[in-house]
């Protein structure tokens, strides 16, 4: 009996001593993937970030489980993998218990501050406002005060997307004094710099003068010969609006150039052509704000492809993530009820065909926009639309719009013309005008005609052509339809 006793004993001390020696080397490598993300590295290894969350989902604390899926999350987002980036972000944030005294705070705020992040990049405002608002109060709970004001400051960005220059300003004067408070004037110079923008909108001229000197002076961002760093060069845009707003044309000319120089990425040029155009509006030089607006206009198309491209990219990375749920999904089935397989598989295949027909036919109807939107014609006719002094299209020009549209879209016609519809002229070019996308500012100027006339045109063709009432906005959707 005593033997007995003295071998369970042993057993059971091996084991604990087993399971601790276990739990103490995935902390280790636990605490080395936190040390690799707060270096700023990209975390890539999401296989080992999901034998963590097993490991600690069965044998760890709330804090243990919420750390690893935090970890795993930002796996996730630096793969990618944004929305189950999302959705671990959500689940770590689930594991925090805020009742006990040894709640994590300083994690779970950093866990609301990255959906953020997701958030913003998603263009959805509120919700990147309510999670900016719990990193806010978590990390003040965690005693983060660094990491509270980032994410105050942080708030700005989604009500300067809502256009409310009123709040950006507001929420960068406190979070700069808040970073003045804690000796940080690098980043409270660094923090209000966005702002002046609204400063200038709201016509706050001295205080938007202040913050550009603060910044310039307490940055950190230029060197010896007052150069920005690369890869902040939209400054020159921001200090040469402020120009423009005091008259001093010439120095804004001077940091618009510098920009268009310095800056290459196409945000950059885009905002150099269009601080250019502005002053040349204000010196009264035809040629030139013709020549910088249209460097505008193709900058910005080449920006629309661009952002058409990324929206693709995420519809596609969203189906990857919803089809990884599907097969998780199916194989808890099977486990669970085999005999369900075949029916489960049946319904999958179904549904993945639907998400193919959907996605092929959208993709479908973004390349016919694109090309409609794109051809050489309708460009021709911006141009012309935007060009100072006016230029009007000729016969040919037109001639040339109803044969590219009709050859994108044989149907145009016999849509307009369906139930014996006749349309004048004015009225066809109207049609064809709208279906490529063309302002109705534009139109108007193309027509000669004032843009209240346009807008009658439109809204009386809705009811002769579709049988409908309505708006003239109510016309441009139903011709957007013909052809997809």
């Amino acid at each position: 009996m005593k033997k007995s006793f003295l071998y369970l004993l042993t057993l059971s001390t091996l084991l604990f001593f087993g399971c601790s020696g276990d739990k103490m080397q995935m902390l280790r490598q636990l605490e080395q993937l936190e040390a690799t993300n707060r270096s700023g590295e990209p975390l890539l290894n999401d296989t080992l970030a999901e034998q963590l969350v097993d490991y600690f989902d069965r044998h760890g604390d709330s804090n243990e489980r919420m750390r690893a899926k935090y970890m795993l999350g930002r796996t996730y987002f630096c793969l990618g993998e944004l929305p189950r980036a999302l959705e671990t972000y959500i689940e770590a944030a689930g594991c925090a218990d805020t009742t006990s005294e040894d709640c994590n705070y300083k994690v779970l705020s950093r866990v609301h501050a990255q959906s953020a992040v997701i958030f913003n990049q998603q263009v959805q405002p509120l919700s990147q406002l309510k999670e900016l608002r719990l990193a806010v109060y978590y990390a003040k709970k965690g005693n983060d005060t660094l990491i509270s004001i980032e994410c105050l400051a942080q708030q700005a960005d989604a009500y300067d997307f809502m256009h409310n220059d009123d709040s950006v300003i507001i929420i960068k004067k406190k979070a700069s004094a808040l970073f003045t408070s804690i000796h940080r004037e690098d980043r409270a110079a660094q923090t209000v710099i966005p702002a002046v923008s609204s400063l200038v909108k709201k016509g706050q001229l001295d205080l938007a003068r202040q913050w550009i000197q603060d910044y310039e002076a307490y940055s950190g961002n230029f060197d010896t010969l007052g150069n920005i760093e690369k890869g902040r060069e939209v400054y020159y845009y921001i200090k040469g609006e402020y120009c423009l707003a005091i008259n001093a044309i010439d120095s804004a000319e001077y940091l618009f150039r510098k920009e268009l120089r310095d800056g290459k990425d196409l945000n950059n040029q885009i905002a150099g052509s269009k601080g250019l155009q502005k002053v040349f509006e204000r010196r009264h030089n035809p040629d030139s704000i013709a020549k910088y607006a249209t460097l505008g206009y193709e900058l910005n198309d080449s920006a629309y492809s661009l952002s058409e491209m990324q929206t693709i990219q995420k519809f596609q990375a969203s189906y990857n993530y919803n089809h990884h749920k599907f097969l998780a999904e199916q194989e808890r089935i099977k486990a669970q009820r085999t005999w369900l397989v075949v029916a489960v598989i049946i319904l999958v295949v179904l549904l993945v065909g639907l998400m193919f027909m959907v996605k092929y036919r959208n993709l479908k109807s973004l390349a016919l926009d694109y090309r409609l939107r794109n051809a050489k014609i309708t460009r021709r006719l911006k141009r012309l639309a935007n060009s100072n002094p006016p230029q009007y299209p000729t016969m040919d020009d037109w001639h040339e719009l109803r044969m590219m549209v009709e050859q994108e879209i044989p149907s145009f016609p016999k849509v307009l013309n369906s139930d014996g519809v006749s349309l004048s002229d004015m009225e066809y070019d109207v049609c064809l005008m709208i279906r490529v996308q063309l302002l109705p500012i534009e139109i108007s100027k193309l027509k000669q005609c004032s843009p209240s006339h346009i807008s009658n045109i439109r809204k009386r063709l809705l009811l002769k052509i579709f049988g409908k009432e309505g708006g003239s906005e109510d016309f441009d959707d139903e011709i957007g339809k013909i052809g997809l």
